[in-house]
């Protein structure tokens, strides 16, 4: 059931009116049924070489939970995280109780992992809670393995874990299960929240993560069944589940119109020491409107019309959205329409990379484009670090780590066809018809396939 705020002010303004709107907040990104995360604990080799590259195969991202003294591929989980991927702790020396270690592995992997939004997940070595204070002060969420091995259920509800340092997954491999297609339709039915863990993969180099591997086939499988059906299932990292939830049942939400414009005020106040809580939640406005542009702030926010609502994804606490437009004709703009997600083809890797330039260097390559508005403003090489730029699942461009720096985007001819400003942890900003594009993210550029 999505959260319902029905708010009700008739207010005269001189000539104008603004009227009560009813606006709602998805229980699940994108209006979902359910919810799915994929963890994978140890850091082993294989997460590298195998595990990502099929998650990004299919536009889907996973938490990756690292040993620090285990000497993992730093360099690899770090090009993961500019992928999207989360980086998770999983203790410094994966021993029976991580008890001490809270705080210090957390900030080793920030020294060595690049993300905008730091070390937010941690999973306990051996399904053991350590300090819970100590969890609740340097995490958003604390990952246990079945719950059902712990007096809790398996499958957390559409509120998440009852104790947020007692977040479930459901073992798999060969002590657990493979069968991913069958619990994430679980989820789809129940409106619940399932969470997977996996250690090795049979067959490949898993180093010390050699608990219970599971084969590659039946997690792709899965995601198979995912995208063929992601307009019911959210697949996300658990960090960005966990803040959903937490800023859903937070939020508040109010909206006006006058004339042809609604404002919707979205704002929660959780902001912690651990978390600015600014992951985009889903919002639809009943509207009449035909064609509309929604803005928050500076940014240009993705939004498309359906069924007497307009759709679209706010960050709380980031300014106003304004939702704007007229009762014209049905809007034939690729970024005013969501691609059906039955019919997104999955292509070899969603992300070609990083466009390396400088000023002396054209960084479109080829395409050229001409328009004054491509100039990049200049960012902090610090925050350009933590930026990717990787397509969804759902077939749009996402990008992740911006706040607050311009974006544009470039079709294969070289013309702008969006600009914008990032907002919170991750933001779409286009999504449109199949083929290359490049995105501008302050002086950094990266190519994308759709």
């Amino acid at each position: 059931m999505d959260k319902k705020l029905v708010l009700a002010a008739v207010l005269a303004m001189g000539a104008s009116m603004i009227y009560a709107q009813d606006v709602e907040i998805a229980t699940w990104s994108g209006f979902r049924k359910g919810a799915a995360s994929f963890t994978f604990d140890d850091g082993a080799p294989s997460h590298v070489s195998d595990g990502a590259p099929l998650f990004d195969k299919y536009g889907y991202k996973g938490t990756f939970n690292v040993v620090v003294n285990w000497n993992p591929d730093w360099s690899g989980f770090g090009n993961m995280a500019k992928n999207g991927h989360e980086i998770a702790s999983h203790s410094n020396t994966h021993g029976q109780n991580m008890s001490g270690e809270e705080a210090s592995s957390k900030q080793s992997i920030a020294g060595k992992i690049q993300q905008k939004y730091g070390i937010i997940t941690v999973a306990y070595p051996n399904c053991n809670v350590p300090n819970k204070s100590a969890v609740q002060q340097n995490y958003v969420i604390g990952r246990i393995c079945n719950g059902s091995w712990q007096s809790q259920p398996d499958m957390m509800g559409k509120d998440g874990p009852s104790d947020w340092t007692m977040a479930s997954a459901i073992m798999t491999g060969s002590t657990g299960t493979n069968d991913f297609k069958g619990n994430m339709q679980k989820a789809v039915q129940q409106g619940g929240w399932i969470a997977f863990l996996t250690h090795g993969f049979e067959n490949k180099n898993n180093g010390s993560a050699t608990y219970s591997p599971t084969p590659l086939s039946a997690i792709e499988d899965g995601l198979k069944w995912a995208q063929q059906n992601d307009k019911d299932i959210w697949v996300a990292p658990m960090g960005h589940v966990a803040m959903y939830i937490k800023e859903r049942k937070a939020a508040k939400a109010e909206a006006s119109s006058s004339g042809s414009t609604i404002t919707v005020k979205l704002t929660h106040n959780i902001k912690d020491n651990v978390s600015d809580y600014d992951y985009p939640l889903s919002l639809r406005v009943k509207t009449d409107l035909s064609k509309a542009t929604v803005t928050q702030g500076s940014a240009t926010l993705e939004s498309k019309i359906d069924g007497g609502y307009v759709y679209f994804d706010g960050v709380p606490n980031a300014g106003d959205i304004v939702i704007s437009g007229d009762g014209g004709s049905t809007p034939t703009s690729s970024s005013s329409e969501a691609a059906s997600s039955s019919s997104v083809v999955a292509s070899s890797s969603s992300v070609v990379g990083p466009v390396q330039s400088s000023s002396s260097t054209n960084p479109w390559g080829p395409w050229n484009p001409q328009s004054s508005s491509t100039t990049a403003l200049s960012a902090d090489p610090a925050s350009l670090a933590a930026v990717a730029v990787y397509r969804t699942a759902d077939n749009y461009i996402e990008v992740s780590g911006a706040q607050g720096l311009p974006i544009t985007v470039y079709n294969n001819m070289g013309q702008v066809i969006r600009t914008t400003r990032g907002l919170g942890l991750v933001q779409k900003v286009y999504t449109g018809a199949k083929g290359m594009y490049l995105v501008r993210v302050g002086n950094k550029t990266f190519k994308v396939s759709l």
